[in-house]
């Protein structure tokens, strides 16, 4: 999955977010800049739509990407990300949930095929936050404080 930057600098994207667990590693996914140099690994989430509520966002999209249901959301944190994607810059307000895949069998799997909802598609992996690949960074910045 990919961040979209703003179009404009007055726009502020809200975005719910969240942490899967399995044991020591968290869900994620790359993050590649427009040319598709990776530039780090996100948790797995998406933008609120209007009127609703960020519990509701993160259902939904999980549901939509992953074709799978959550239970057992607890909120984690609020995060200001403030950022440069494709050399523009951009602005979300991020609230962060912990949550838990109804389905065991997701648990399972070492990694989760997934979907945009423009139909591109993209994998999700589970991977110690302390161990990225390359060093890279885990995204939304300041995440790691509330894992």
């Amino acid at each position: 999955m990919m961040m979209n930057a703003p179009k404009t600098r007055a726009d502020i994207r809200m975005k719910a977010m969240a942490v899967f667990r399995r044991g020591d590693k968290i869900l994620v996914n790359e993050v590649r800049e427009p040319d598709g140099t990776l530039i780090g690994f996100r948790i797995p989430g998406g933008h609120v739509e209007f009127g609703e509520k960020t519990a509701d966002t993160i259902v939904r999209e999980i549901r939509e990407e992953l074709g799978a249901d959550i239970s057992n959301l607890r909120v984690l944190a609020t995060i200001e990300n403030v950022f440069t994607y494709g050399g523009q810059p951009g602005h979300e307000v991020i609230v962060v949930y912990a949550a838990d895949f109804a389905d065991a069998q997701m648990y399972e799997q070492d990694t989760l095929a997934a979907a945009e909802d423009d139909g591109t598609a993209f994998t999700l992996v589970w991977q110690d936050p302390d161990d990225l690949p390359e060093g890279l960074p885990l995204y939304p910045t300041g995440l790691r404080d509330y894992l």
